[in-house]
Order: C-alpha cells, then sequence, then structure tokens
C-alpha cells in the first residue's frame, strides 16, 4: 500500500492523508483547510491533488476546520461516499463548516464592494455554499470510539480518545494485503493531559506505523498553575481590584467551553463574587456548547461529576450568551467590570476585534491570549511588547495589559508529544517500523525528530514532505 501526505507536512494546517491499496482502493484521512494556502488563494480546482470521485472512503479525526475545512468541497467535486467520524464530531463539524461557508461569502461581498469592476473576477469565490455543506453533512456516518468497523475483507476501523476535543479520535487502520496485516495509527490532534472537559489521550499499541501531530514538537508548556488558580489570578487582579474588563480571545469550539467550565467552577467554590458578569459574544460558540452536555460519556471524570452534581456544565448566575449583533453593540456599550470571552482565538475577524479595540486603551483592562497565535495575527502582532498597534487601519495605543496563557492549550507540548511516541514504541516494540512527524512547523517537526533520535528511533522517525509517498 502507499502513504501519501497532501497536507499538514512541515507545516500546521491542512491535514490531509491518502492510503492505496494494492488493489486501488483509497482512504483519505482529514480533509482539513490549509491556511498557508489561504495566504495564496487558489480556485476550486487546485484544492485536491486527486479527483474526489476516485476516493472511496473518507475518515475524519475531529471538527476543527484546518481537518474539516474542505470536505464539502470535496463531496462538491463528485465524492459521493460515506465521512466516518464519532457522533459528537458530526455534530461540531456541522456547525464549523456552516459557519465556514458564511464567513467565506460575508468576505467574498465585502472584496466585491471594495473592488473595482475590472478587477472583480479575478477576487476567489468561496469554496462552497451553504446547500453544499448540508450535502456534505448529510454524507457523515458515525462510529463510536473502541468499536471496530469493518469496512470490508481488507479493511478494518477502530476509533480511540484522542483527548484534543470533544468526539476527536485517533484512527487505527488495520489493512490486510496478500495475507498480510497492517495496522497504521492516525493520532489526529491530541490533547493535554488532564485538560478540561475531556478525557485524556489513548495510546496505540502493537502498530506498524505512526502517524503523529507534532504541533508544539520544541516546545514546552510554561504555565505550571493549575487551570482556576492562573485564571483566577487575572480575575481577581483585573476585575476585583482594578475594576477592569479581562477579555479573552478564545476558538468557539473547545477553548470557549473549557474557560466557562473553569468560571463555573471558581464561581461554585465561592472565589467569583456574584456581581461580576461574563459574557459569551460567539454565536458559534452558541450552538456548539449544548454539544457537550448531549455527550456525557465524552467528559472526563472532573466533568461529569461536576454535571452530575450541578446539573449543567455552562450556565450559572451571571454569564450572558450574545447571539445578535444588537446584543453585540450593548456590550460595547458596557463599561463595569466583567469578563468578555469572544472569537476569534487569533484576534483575527470575528467579534473579538471590537472588543480588543474598545478596551486597548483603557489601563485597568487585561486582553489574555489563551492559546496559540499564527504569526502576522492580531494576537501574534499584541503579544510583540509594542507602544501602539495597527487595528482596521487606525494607530491604537497600548495601555491594557496584555498577557498570556497556555494553561489550555489543546495541544500536547514536547515532552508529552515525545511521551505518546515512547509509549507507541514500548507497546509495538520491533513492530513499529516508522514514526512520521507531522502537523508541526519545520523547527517544531525538527527538534521532535532530533529529540526521538537521541533515544534510539532514528531510523524510525521521518518528517516527510508534501506530497511525498511512502510504500509501506
Amino acid at each position: 500500500m502507499k502513504l501519501s501526505f497532501l497536507g499538514a507536512a512541515r507545516q500546521v494546517t491542512g491535514s490531509m492523508y491518502l492510503v492505496t491499496l494494492d488493489t486501488g482502493y483509497k482512504i483519505l484521512i482529514d480533509c482539513g483547510m490549509d491556511y498557508e494556502m489561504k495566504k495564496n488563494p487558489v480556485s476550486r480546482g487546485y484544492l485536491f491533488p486527486f479527483e474526489p470521485v476516485t476516493i472511496d472512503l473518507v475518515i475524519l479525526t475531529h471538527a476543527h476546520i484546518d481537518h474539516s475545512g474542505n470536505l464539502p468541497a470535496l463531496t462538491a467535486g463528485g465524492y459521493k461516499g460515506s465521512i466516518i467520524s464519532t457522533p459528537a464530531t458530526a455534530e461540531l463539524t456541522s456547525f464549523l463548516l456552516f459557519d465556514s461557508a458564511n464567513i467565506q461569502w460575508n468576505d467574498y461581498r465585502k472584496n466585491l464592494a471594495n473592488t473595482k469592476k475590472t478587477r472583480r473576477e479575478f477576487i476567489p469565490k468561496p469554496l462552497f455554499t451553504e446547500k453544499q455543506v448540508q450535502e456534505c453533512v448529510d454524507q457523515f456516518l458515525t462510529l463510536h470510539l473502541h468499536k471496530p468497523f469493518k469496512v470490508n475483507d481488507q479493511i478494518s476501523i477502530k476509533l480511540i480518545e484522542a483527548g484534543h476535543l470533544l468526539g476527536a479520535a485517533s484512527i487505527e487502520l488495520s489493512i490486510t494485503e496478500k495475507g498480510v496485516t497492517q495496522k497504521i495509527g492516525f493520532t489526529g490532534d491530541l490533547g493535554r493531559t488532564n485538560s478540561k472537559l475531556v478525557k485524556n489521550g489513548e495510546f496505540f499499541e502493537n502498530i506498524n506505523y505512526l502517524i503523529t501531530e507534532s504541533t508544539y514538537g520544541g516546545r514546552k508548556h510554561l504555565v505550571e498553575k493549575n487551570p482556576e488558580d492562573e485564571l483566577l489570578s487575572y480575575i481577581q487582579k483585573t476585575c476585583i481590584e482594578f475594576r477592569g474588563r479581562l477579555v479573552i480571545p478564545a476558538f468557539s469550539v473547545g477553548r470557549t467551553q473549557a474557560i466557562v467550565f473553569t468560571i463555573h467552577q471558581l464561581k461554585q467554590k465561592g472565589l467569583i463574587p456574584g456581581w461580576l458578569k461574563v459574557f459569551v459574544d460567539s454565536p458559534l460558540a452558541i450552538k456548539s456548547t449544548p454539544v457537550y452536555e448531549r455527550h456525557p460519556y465524552l467528559l472526563n471524570e472532573e466533568a461529569a461529576n461536576f454535571l452530575r452534581t450541578h446539573g449543567n456544565l455552562f450556565h450559572f448566575e451571571g454569564i450572558e450568551y450574545l447571539e445578535g449583533m444588537d446584543e453585540h453593540d450593548e456590550l460595547l456599550k458596557y463599561y463595569d467590570p466583567c469578563i468578555i470571552i469572544s472569537a476569534a482565538g487569533m484576534v483575527e475577524g470575528g467579534r473579538i476585534q471590537e472588543h480588543v479595540t474598545n478596551n486597548i486603551e483603557n489601563p485597568y483592562s487585561t486582553i489574555l491570549i489563551a492559546g496559540f497565535c499564527a504569526e502576522g495575527t492580531l494576537g501574534h502582532r499584541l503579544l510583540q511588547g509594542q507602544s501602539s498597534i495597527r487595528i482596521k487601519n487606525k494607530d491604537r495605543n497600548i495601555y491594557a495589559k496584555i498577557a498570556r496563557t497556555d494553561v489550555f492549550s489543546s495541544h500536547p507540548d514536547h515532552d508529552e508529544v515525545k511521551n505518546y511516541v515512547m509509549n507507541a514504541q514500548e507497546k509495538s516494540g520491533d513492530n513499529l517500523k516508522k514514526i512520521f512527524l507531522v502537523h508541526g512547523d519545520v523547527p517544531q517537526l525538527m527538534a521532535m525528530q532530533a529529540d526521538l533520535t537521541a533515544e534510539g528511533l532514528g531510523d524510525k522517525v521521518v518528517v516527510p514532505d508534501m506530497q511525498e509517498d511512502f510504500y509501506l
């Protein structure tokens, strides 16, 4: 069989891997949006280095757009088969894909309005429509964790907990050719140990090939406090002592729920005053949050016990979820101490930009960056320590405190990735032939490769190039 790396090779986004059997049967693992490609937009015809109609099966690890975002383009391009995922991933992916279609359409209309008629033909069109999203969603086939699924006499699938996001799964693919069965493990995105809400990721056993993410392969998480203590320190300093506003940019699916749950825990312990309001200003977060309580079997012990004791995870006195723009506009005029959680996490677009603009010149406010921000994003620029910043073509003085925490990071750091790989090696022994490092920038991948080589795995570790093929 052949394994082709068609995305997230020597970069973070655009996860997409193709397994081609000797019979010609093709399995696509993930179909993510490539944000590096978005910097140089291309037409739909160049999204895939294959004809969508030639794919026989798609398996999706989890809902995030850099893993799922091109699925509607795949199905619109002719793929008619099933898209296998966990039930929670199917739900969350639906919300994210409809949101993506809406964003693309709004961006297209805005670009049309701001471009001369003679240049409008060069504006990239949306990759898919809401109608095509619905058609894509209709092709999902859900599979619960730990339930082996036999596709045919040659192929079987098992999904195990990845620990990254509700419903996120690592994929164990068993393929038999010429009487020999080989197991390939795709981690998808892994999570940290003891993350909020979701269970710890599970390890593969007795596999022959491992394809693992290495987003933070060269970096260690800095914060040693637990999430409650870390968040409480910012709330006390900003909202109670300085009577300011704590603004937290957060991704709508995953990060927002972890932060709200942590605040709820603090509220239940009486560590946050009743008068302090919490605003979640994100329509996508409002849609996706109930999914967590619809799938309680996926929650970790901490969250499951909290749900049994208090009846819900994300609703408490003093929290308001804002969906309409009129509510958002009213919040911009709210000047009492409060906590504002809004998307997007890198402060690129979304409602969060207005909240940052509204608070950037307030010395009593804190803007808490709670995750990774890619170079060039507003979030990344805020973290550079400059005295002023340009937002939407206007210079703003930075008087607010700009802080960063990785306590809510949903990716494992260097030590956790290394431990995962060494565990797979221990549980597989000589059966493990190759370890492919993906889903990371080159310095992160090289750091992890060097460390694993020092552990004696140099002959097994590979950092594949984009569109590189390997015969297994």
